[in-house]
């Protein structure tokens, strides 16, 4: 199915509910949607696969990171600097082959978008933190 055609909150649970259970998996949606600016965007949307489980039947949605920074990287999906650095970040977090110069990304984020980093950042590492839907996630410490 296109991630464009789904309204945004179940876009939001299904790529919650796809991640579920893999910390470094849910930090990287979870930064992506508490950044609140990359769902209402088509050009972000189109590299988001929404198909349902094949256990459950139950509607999931996964981005697929690579697709993701080979947008950014060729202009398909303009940022600002400090979007580009969530973006970059959270990739890095969804997709273990994916690395991120920390030292490039973070100096132009500003306060809240920090803290959003850092409790995405928490959260991989399976510390107990909120997640976007307001529920506690739980990770082995």
């Amino acid at each position: 199915m296109n991630a464009t055609a789904i309204p945004v909150q179940q876009l939001i649970c299904q790529l919650l509910n796809a991640a579920d259970g893999i910390p470094a998996d849910t930090a990287a949606a979870g930064l992506i949607i508490s950044h609140g600016h990359f769902l209402h965007r088509d050009a972000f949307r189109r590299v988001i696969t929404a198909d349902t489980s094949i256990c459950t039947g139950q509607p999931l949605a996964t981005i697929c990171w690579d697709t993701a920074l080979r947008a950014l990287n060729t202009g398909l999906l303009p940022c600002a600097s400090s979007e580009q650095a969530i973006l970059r970040i959270a990739a890095s977090l969804g997709d273990p082959a994916i690395p991120v110069h920390l030292r490039a990304v973070l100096g132009n984020l500003d306060t809240r978008t920090i803290t959003l980093v850092a409790t995405a950042i928490t959260a991989a590492n399976g510390y107990t933190t909120p997640n976007p839907r307001g529920h506690r996630l739980r990770g082995s410490n």
